[in-house]
């Protein structure tokens, strides 16, 4: 268990399979994820997890749960590149009472600590939808800079949007991390 303020991060599990399958279909979780087909089974679900729970190295997907136990999403690193010490980040709040509280971002920061401090990564990357605000303030206020745009990579509700490349280097995590013990 990686533990964080608001949330714990812990293995994905069979346990949480229900939820994993509601969150994927409902159109609102994933709306701005981009690039579902509607509906996922049951059992393609049950098969995302037992991949996950293989032990694959070039990625590490965790359940965030709230500090009562609650499932709530999923966050990860991808195409995890150890030579260069390089990673891609992707996060889903499942459950809608739970967004624009925190609990993404302390995720996010939770992670990114485990990925600089203990996996001993160097750059975490992710790329956003150019219209989902929401989510681009959020991985702002978690330290990641935008670094470039494919302009319209993406059909979105009939129209073409840009998508967002964003980073974040360990040297700024760790500016970022002494910034905030002084705070505190």
């Amino acid at each position: 268990m990686i533990r964080g303020k608001k949330i714990d991060l812990v293995a994905v599990s069979m346990n949480y399979l229900p939820n994993y399958h509601k969150w994927i279909n409902d159109p609102d979780v994933v709306d701005m994820l981009g690039h579902f087909d509607l509906p996922i089974s049951l059992e393609q679900e049950r098969k995302w997890v037992e991949k996950h729970l293989s032990g694959n190295e070039s990625e590490k997907i965790f359940t965030i749960l709230t500090k009562n136990g609650k499932p709530i999403g999923n966050i990860g690193l991808a195409d995890i590149n150890y030579t260069n010490r390089a990673t891609t980040l992707g996060i889903m709040i499942g459950e809608k009472n739970y967004w624009n509280r925190g609990y993404g971002a302390d995720a996010i920061s939770t992670l990114l600590e485990f990925a600089f401090d203990t996996m001993g990564l160097h750059r975490i990357e992710l790329r956003v939808n150019g219209n989902n605000e929401r989510a681009i303030a959020c991985y702002k206020k978690c330290g990641f800079k935008i670094e470039g745009k494919r302009r319209k990579h993406g059909y979105y509700h009939g129209e073409y949007i840009n998508e967002i490349w964003m980073g974040i280097l360990r040297e700024e995590w760790d500016k970022m991390e002494k910034k905030e013990s002084k705070k505190g």
